[in-house]
């Protein structure tokens, strides 16, 4: 991890030993809005995503990468953005995570295309981790003002957008936002989520 990948990092109470990266990713929102993330950066990002696993090696995803090397393309994805994702409009990089609808190359749906990418957008964010980056996936944003603004066709589908940038400026937050860089994190019981040689309800 690089030096600063503490700040990105703060693990809850675990039960058992797991690797502090997994343990310690969370989606903070205090990001800076005056560093920009080198290019070669976020290429790390994405390489990571490529890399994610697929059925039959399909890799359905695909990403629509905006920085600020490219103000007006930037602004079109934050005008997407919700305004309870107001905060978001402070990083440097935003990333919608989509997928197409199809298996590549087959006129068969592929319904498993939004775990893959999923699966695509995590090993991202865990890359993130290692290179000292906030990585904040959010649902908060019109898919049909992003596909307008970027003549996104219908046969792909909108996941999540992602924002991304060097931690940072929690005084640009507001209250509510600012509460949740401290919160306790936490995740439920295993017995509500493992059920262990036999179904229950």
């Amino acid at each position: 991890m690089k030096e600063n990948a503490h700040s990105v990092t703060r693990t809850g109470t675990l039960l058992h030993r797991i690797d502090p990266v997994i343990a310690g990713r969370w989606s903070s929102r205090a990001i800076d809005p005056d560093r920009e993330v080198p290019a070669e950066t976020v290429d790390l990002l994405l390489e990571a995503a490529r890399w994610a696993p697929s059925a039959f090696n399909n890799q359905p995803w695909k990403f629509l990468v905006l920085t600020s090397r490219d103000p007006e393309s930037l602004q079109k994805g934050r005008d997407a953005l919700l305004p309870g994702n107001a905060w978001a409009l402070n990083a440097p990089v935003l990333i919608y995570t989509m997928a197409y609808k199809s298996y590549r190359g087959k006129d068969r749906e592929n319904w498993r295309r939004g775990y893959e990418t999923g699966m695509a957008a995590v090993s991202m964010a865990f890359q993130a981790v290692h290179e000292g980056l906030v990585f904040h996936q959010m649902a908060g944003f019109s898919a049909d003002v992003l596909k307008e603004s970027f003549g996104i066709s219908d046969t792909y589908d909108v996941f999540t957008a992602i924002a991304a940038g060097y931690p940072g400026r929690e005084d640009l937050l507001d209250e509510k936002a600012l509460a949740g860089e401290t919160a306790e994190r936490i995740r439920l019981d295993p017995e509500k989520i493992i059920c262990r040689g036999s179904w229950e309800n």
